[in-house]
């Protein structure tokens, strides 16, 4: 695929953002969805996050040319709980005022196009006014997705260790500061 990489426009997700969204995750292949999993595809659950929650900052590139959402990423204020003693078991001492959780999606026909790694960019750039110094990486990576633990790789993160949950998966993170 082709893109002019001048015509995306990147910014945090607001409430007329909501529907197009909900489209653009709806629209992400089987296997994409499968690993992109942080929280349900139906608006109200959109809603909630977005509209009624203060813990989640969303953030999406959108191809000008076509007015379509083509990635999305979504930051949660510190770290999720039920990961807390796995990142205490690699030395890594979980903090919900300097931590921050990272969850990004590109759609399919995008991928390896470097829109993720520009909205990664676009993110650290929104984090630099914050108190976070670490992102975690929501629900670690699942190893078989080769490509995807080189372009986190790429990107900065390193691999804190393993675990097993519907096979082996890598806890990930990126240090700010």
């Amino acid at each position: 695929m082709s893109l002019n990489k001048t015509n995306i426009i990147y910014r945090k997700v607001s409430a007329e953002n909501l529907q197009d969204l909900l489209q653009y995750l709806q629209e992400l292949s089987p296997d994409s969805q499968k690993r992109f999993g942080p929280h349900s595809f139906d608006l109200a659950t959109l809603f909630d996050i977005y509209e009624k929650g203060k813990d989640h900052a969303g953030y999406i590139a959108i191809d000008q040319d076509t007015e379509r959402i083509i990635a999305y990423a979504i930051l949660k204020k510190g770290f999720l709980e039920h990961d807390s003693n796995r990142l205490k078991s690699y030395g890594i001492i979980p903090n919900h005022n300097t931590d921050c959780t990272y969850a990004p999606s590109v759609a399919d026909v995008y991928q390896g196009l470097g829109i993720g790694t520009a909205l990664f960019k676009y993110i650290l750039a929104d984090l630099q006014k914050t108190t976070y110094s670490r992102i975690i990486l929501w629900g670690g990576v699942q190893a078989d997705n080769e490509r995807a633990v080189r372009y986190y790789q790429h990107i900065g993160f390193i691999i804190l260790g393993e675990f097993q949950y519907n096979g082996k998966n890598y806890d990930m993170i990126y240090t700010m500061r």
